[in-house]
């Protein structure tokens, strides 16, 4: 009995789930052909790091940078000319908003929170460096 009623719902769910499947790989290759903009906060030793990784990717655009260290910013618009900088995140997420698609925040801890929450508010993607806060309250 087990192993005809096994066979029958293979048989039944198997046709669907291939449906399914060469619906979502259409999805992805034309989804493949669109172009991340993204948004540094903190470009500064892990935040240079994290820059370097995620601009390697060629289906990404660095956007904006944003440092309150004019010396991170200088060398990170070095490496990425095209991107506008600011040193203060919430300017750059008001202004910008329309025009990044995510956001990478790797400031120093204090700021994860309050960068990634503006970020998430405005329905932005966040990678965010550990720890995103430092106690439960400020997630919630």
């Amino acid at each position: 009995f087990l192993k005809k009623s096994a066979a029958l719902t293979s048989f039944v769910l198997l046709p669907s789930g291939i449906w399914s499947c060469a619906e979502k790989k259409e999805k992805v290759s034309s989804d493949a052909a669109k172009r991340l903009r993204t948004a540094h906060i903190g470009v500064g030793n892990m935040g240079a790091e994290d820059l370097k990784a995620i601009s390697s990717h060629q289906n990404v655009d660095v956007t904006v940078l944003c440092d309150v260290d004019a010396n991170n910013l200088a060398a990170a618009k070095k490496l990425h000319p095209n991107a506008k900088t600011y040193s203060d995140y919430r300017i750059m997420l008001k202004e910008m908003g329309d025009e990044i698609d995510a956001v990478i925040v790797s400031t120093p801890d204090h700021t994860h929170a309050p960068a990634s929450m503006m970020a998430m508010e405005m329905n932005k993607p966040v990678y965010c460096q550990k720890p995103l806060t430092h106690y439960v309250s400020e997630a919630r």
